[in-house]
């Protein structure tokens, strides 16, 4: 087995499906909803349509399969966990102040305190049983590095040149300094979670697999939103994307995307015995 899923696991996953779900639709039928410039009110709509078709189809099959003992499952809800935590956190920073906002911040600690408690009941080794034989980690840690440093790079091309310049990088002046939430979360937490799960699963270690895993779930999931907002953006004159920033934007996601599938889909599909009960099946 990849690890038990407790009753609160699954009472506060389902609780995250609903309550993402709410704040999706409202933002998208919901007339101003959104006090923001009309370019960025485009942007967080096509964000919850991202979140309804790609983002709770993605945690509600990754609940389901963990619940029965799936190594693919547990991967998959690990991964949307990530995915929310970071969506609900971002939401309630960066979005003007509204009815909802609440709902974003339990959202964000529903996500946040529900991934920690999915990571700390995971049985790591079986995870690592499912799919060391059937993958080569060198070349998924090689990729890993690779989308962290396009994600660095997506990040690092506004503020570097801002700060050798001495003045304020072109996205807060166009949408405030609440849009530099993306490049605080980004920078201090995903870059390095990336770079950690390439370095240890290029070294084999068991918690490599899993981490390697779940930030491409992550990844992935997270690709529907950044590519449609960074189109609807480009389109607009709300805020402006550089050729640079809108490769650096497509470029990661994409390449997440497809290792996420051809990693999950290498997993075995069976429920992996645990350590313990390896050995008791010996004994």
């Amino acid at each position: 087995m990849t690890g038990d899923l407790h009753r609160w696991h699954v009472l506060a996953t389902l609780s995250i499906l609903a309550l993402s779900a709410l704040s999706a639709l409202l933002g998208l039928f919901r007339p101003g909803h959104y006090n923001d410039a009309p370019g960025l009110v485009e942007s967080y709509q096509m964000q919850d349509l991202a979140i309804l078709v790609v983002g709770i189809p993605v945690l509600a099959v990754g609940l389901w399969y963990a619940m029965r003992g799936s190594p693919r499952g547990r991967v998959v809800w690990l991964g949307g966990l990530a995915y929310a935590t970071y969506l609900w956190g971002s939401v309630a920073i960066q979005i003007t102040f509204n009815e909802l906002f609440l709902v974003y911040v339990a959202l964000f600690g529903l996500s946040l305190f529900t991934l920690i408690g999915g990571f700390v009941t995971t049985d790591a080794e079986a995870i690592r049983n499912s799919v060391e034989d059937r993958i080569r980690p060198s070349r998924y840690s090689g990729f890993l590095v690779l989308i962290g440093v396009g994600l660095a790079a997506l990040w690092l091309s506004d503020i570097v040149p801002a700060l050798l310049s001495g003045t304020t990088p072109r996205i807060v002046e166009e949408a405030g300094p609440q849009a530099m939430a993306s490049h605080v979360l980004d920078l201090g937490v995903v870059v390095p979670s990336i770079f950690l799960a390439a370095a240890w699963l290029y070294q084999r270690r068991t918690w490599g697999f899993v981490f390697a895993g779940v930030v491409l779930v992550l990844g992935a999931t997270l690709g529907a939103s950044i590519a449609s907002m960074t189109l609807v953006l480009g389109r607009g004159d709300a805020v402006t994307v550089s050729p640079v920033a809108a490769f650096f934007s497509y470029l990661p996601v994409l390449v997440a995307a497809v290792l996420a599938v051809t990693y999950v889909f290498s997993m075995k599909r069976e429920r992996q015995p645990s350590t313990n009960e390896g050995d008791r099946q010996s004994a």
